[in-house]
């Protein structure tokens, strides 16, 4: 009978290596299905979010879920309007202490490590994921906003015009895209720290260095992090998709054009 033969050490080491290789060549294609997965996801809760806002204006004569309303003497803010949260999607509050501003953790970008894991901001909490742009009106006095939103009439190329797309805040603006002075330095961080760089309402690029947009006729975009902000077309004052003037800021009479209900 003949005996069997063991594997010598140099086998054994050339097995442990082609092993290693082959790690070493699937670990990247499987991480990248990994953030492809996540970003599906994403890309399926802003999509999500631009069908509700569409939605919402069916119900209220063309006009969308207001960004912020401070007209009934409180303020009252998007995240928090129930007719918007029941078309969306969100469950019914199931006790006393469920909040109603946060969002329901499966409706989360799977990458936003701050929102998932609810690490404390030294002053607000938002556990969101994706904000509303703001940039029509962030040109006065914030608290001397009394009334944010559009009506459908307004949006002349709802196509091209920017709604939704992934942040650390409820709302964001152009100036937050600014990667260079906001993600490129604190990547996912809380509020409080893109407030003290300068970069209040971000845009947080989560994905391969880009994000998911919802636009305002409801289809959804993942674009890069260079073609979402441009330092350029911030000093010519042409936002492009950030807003629907497009010259910005805009003059006195373009301002008194925003809808008002």
């Amino acid at each position: 009978m003949r005996n069997k033969r063991a594997f010598t050490l140099i086998e054994l080491l050339v097995v442990i290596s082609v092993i290693a290789l082959l790690l070493a060549i699937l670990m990247p294609a499987l991480m990248l299905a990994k953030e492809h997965a996540k970003r599906m996801v994403c890309c399926n809760n802003v999509r999500i979010l631009g069908m509700a806002n569409t939605l919402y204006a069916e119900d209220a004569d063309g006009w969308y879920v207001p960004i912020m309303d401070r007209t009934l003497g409180e303020n009252r803010y998007w995240p928090a309007n129930q007719h918007f949260r029941k078309l969306v999607g969100y469950k019914s509050k199931q006790s006393e202490t469920d909040s109603d501003w946060h969002a329901p953790k499966e409706f989360l970008c799977p990458s936003d490590v701050v929102s998932n894991q609810q690490r404390p901001d030294a002053q607000w909490d938002s556990w969101i994921s994706y904000g509303y742009n703001i940039t029509d009106w962030y040109f006065s006095d914030w608290y001397g906003i009394g009334y944010a939103g559009h009506k459908n009439a307004t949006v002349r190329t709802p196509s091209a015009e920017l709604i939704f797309t992934e942040s650390n805040d409820w709302w964001l603006w152009w100036w937050g895209a600014n990667y260079v002075d906001g993600w490129d330095v604190l990547g996912q961080d809380g509020i409080t720290p893109y407030k003290e760089v300068g970069c209040d309402g971000p845009t947080l690029y989560r994905h391969s260095e880009g994000v998911n947009i919802a636009f305002y006729d409801g289809h959804v975009q993942h674009l890069k992090k260079d073609k979402v902000w441009s330092q350029e077309a911030w000093d010519a004052g042409t936002p492009g998709m950030w807003s629907t003037f497009s010259d910005y800021p805009p003059t006195p009479v373009q301002q008194s054009r925003l809808p008002k209900p």
